[in-house]
């Protein structure tokens, strides 16, 4: 069974220093094998949103496609998405830590 999409996108970034929103719906479509149309990088982009909204990734940085006219951002996630990561079984700080 597949891990949930907010779970994979947080796996995603955690692992990664800062993603671009084309980024990672590009990632996520092809682990989930979803086409890259404009309603599942649109629902990706929405799985985003939310977990800004709830503190878990922040923007550190935004750019304008001139050729779309749409804003990109990129993403990290926050010390305290790493820890909801690691209440929920997301991620293991432990190990993490030993490895450093």
């Amino acid at each position: 069974m597949k891990l949930h999409m907010k779970g994979y996108i947080l796996q995603l970034l955690a692992g990664s220093d800062m993603l671009w929103d084309s980024e990672i719906a590009h990632r996520t479509c092809i682990e989930y094998g979803k086409p890259e149309d404009e309603y599942w990088t649109g629902s990706i982009r929405a799985i985003l949103a939310d977990l800004y909204s709830g503190g878990l990734v922040q923007t550190p940085e935004d750019q304008l496609d001139e050729a779309t006219n749409k804003v990109h951002f990129r993403y990290a996630i926050t010390e305290f998405g790493r820890q909801r990561m690691a209440d929920t079984g997301l991620l293991d700080l432990e190990s993490k830590e030993t490895t450093q």
